[in-house]
């Protein structure tokens, strides 16, 4: 939380202005795919509906056109009852739709019907029942045009279909005289075998013709009686489920004509490819958002790096001066002979040793820092008691310890100390360290513990001071290079942020790590664990077991 707040404090401006544009393009994005998947779905819906609207229209121009040309039959031979004039009149035209014709004549009460064969070209003897019915019917329409206007509720010069039966499909107008009065009705039956055969594939074929060829090739057309029956279909596959239906409006109205996509539709296939594009738009944009925070994570860390360098520069040169001044002075003192007691020259001494350690450590710091960047660091392993190594590190802080008045407690758990296989050196770098870190942040207290254990197959080696101690958010980032904690620059402890680092370096080389444990006020314990060693008959290395219990030994003194 700390870390985002921080991050939003000081990329706040340079965040808006590369989140702000992303979101941006993804609403774009977004909105645009959705609003063209919508009107691709409209256009296409649209293209279906005018096939439809072209098949069911060339159906209707086929029969108006029939019950014009066919129908006109004059009406002084059907008054006069001249029928073979009607005869020769049916044979002029073209009456390939119908299967039978007929002329009915109004005769003051009654009706008198004349039929007539266009395939024959005669009249035939007599019709089939379902025909007199359904002529039956025009008939009584027919004498109900005598009735006084106001109660006629047809158009004498319009064309009217019975469709009552779908076996007997009729077509019919009503024949009027040059004085506008009704003398008969004409009209034909339907052919409905030639129109399942010939006329309905015709019109859904030049319908498909106009249409564009993906389109043309996708579409599935069929058409249904009034029973469901499938009449005809352009493909045998059931096709998806973005159909769009039309019943035919002049003949054949009970008969259905619907159209569909063959496989998946234009429409559908955009507003999928709409998704897929606003999800890779949206990755693309996560990855540039990506790039931009590693950028700024990579600049900050540069930041943040040359910020320590710069830090460390400056503690180092004030870390070094002051040993180097200690010297001068003392070097000084003793060469003018300033100093005659025998006391004297011990005390000067001692300081001028406690110094040169000093300077030592910095200086053997920055070549293993060097060395480690580098990768160039060896290590020379070999079997080595770990109460042997952190003796030698004592006695090496000894000088300081004494004129600091520390107290360096050693508390071991087994009377013989475990081994290990360590570079000698390196680790006691280490343990120097740890110790002159927990006489730096001890604050007031002057008391420091070593405790040697065994714990899980390692030795554990741990140095716990009771100082000003650590908050649990830095208990990692001490261990970065030229990292130090806001409670040592507020206590002005010097140092140059590469101890802890260089530890770190050293212990996990050897296979081991480094844990740290403590809170702000309490103090602070690191703890090292490195792999036992016990040498077998062919010099391979055994874990030793936990031990419980031992005895404590304090190997420090008061100053």
């Amino acid at each position: 939380m700390r870390r985002f707040e921080k991050f939003r404090g000081r990329y706040r401006l340079e965040a808006a202005i590369v989140v702000v544009p992303l979101l941006a393009i993804l609403v774009l994005q977004y909105v645009s795919s959705r609003r063209l998947a919508e009107v691709e779905v409209v256009a296409h819906q649209t293209t279906i509906s005018g096939y439809l609207d072209t098949v069911i229209g060339g159906v209707r121009r086929v029969y108006e056109t029939a019950a014009r040309e066919v129908l006109a039959a004059p009406a002084d031979a059907l008054a006069a009852k001249r029928f073979e004039e009607l005869d020769r009149h049916f044979r002029s035209t073209d009456a390939s739709v119908a299967r039978l014709l007929f002329a009915v004549r109004l005769d003051q009460c009654w009706c008198q019907a004349h039929y007539f064969d266009p395939l024959a070209g005669t009249s035939p003897g007599e019709p089939e029942a379902g025909v007199e019915t359904v002529v039956l019917r025009v008939s009584t329409l027919l004498q109900a045009s005598t009735l006084p206007r106001h109660r006629l509720r047809m158009d004498p010069n319009g064309t009217y279909v019975d469709e009552l039966d779908p076996d007997t499909r009729v077509v019919y107008r009503f024949v009027v005289d040059q004085g506008g009065e009704v003398v008969g009705v004409a009209g034909f039956v339907i052919d409905v075998e030639r129109f399942e055969r010939e006329y309905l594939p015709r019109a859904l074929a030049g319908a498909l013709a106009s249409l564009p060829g993906d389109v043309r090739d996708n579409l599935v057309v069929r058409v249904t009686d009034g029973e469901e029956r499938v009449v005809t279909a352009t493909h045998d596959e059931p096709g998806q489920a973005d159909v769009l239906a039309g019943r035919f409006d002049f003949v054949f109205r009970d008969w259905e004509v619907s159209a569909r996509s063959r496989h998946t539709a234009a429409a559908r296939i955009l507003q999928s490819n709409a998704a897929t594009t606003w999800w890779l738009t949206a990755l693309m944009s996560f990855a540039v958002l990506s790039g931009v925070m590693l950028t700024w994570r990579a600049s900050s860390r540069e930041q943040r790096l040359s910020r320590m360098r710069s830090a460390f520069l400056a503690n180092a040169s004030h870390e070094l001066r002051t040993p180097l001044a200690s010297l001068a002075v003392f070097g000084e003192f003793l060469r003018r002979g300033r100093v005659t007691s025998p006391r004297k020259v011990a005390e000067y001494g001692r300081h001028i040793e406690h110094e040169s350690n000093r300077l030592r450590q910095l200086i053997d710091n920055v070549l293993d820092f060097a060395r480690i960047e580098s990768s160039t660091v060896e290590y020379c392993r070999r079997e080595i008691a770990v109460e042997d190594v952190v003796g030698v590190a004592i006695r090496t802080v000894d000088a300081r310890r004494e004129r600091d008045g520390f107290t360096i407690s050693v508390d071991c758990s087994e009377t013989a100390a475990p081994a290990v296989r360590v570079d000698g050196q390196a680790m006691t770098q280490v343990f120097v360290n740890l110790l002159d870190n927990a006489m730096k942040y001890s604050g007031r207290s002057r008391r420091i513990r070593v405790g040697l254990s065994v714990r899980g197959g390692c030795a554990a080696v741990g140095v716990e001071d009771f100082g000003i101690g650590i908050a649990p958010d830095d208990r990692e980032r001490i261990f970065q290079q030229f990292y130090r904690t806001a409670e040592a620059v507020e206590e002005q402890v010097g140092g140059t942020g590469l101890g802890l680092a260089i530890a770190r370096h050293v212990v996990q080389a050897h296979g081991g790590t480094i844990e740290v444990d403590g809170r702000p006020g309490f103090g602070t314990t690191f703890t090292v664990l490195l792999p036992l060693f016990v040498p077998d008959a062919e010099g391979r290395g055994t874990a030793v077991p936990d031990a419980v219990g031992g005895v404590g030994l304090d190997v420090g003194a008061e100053a």
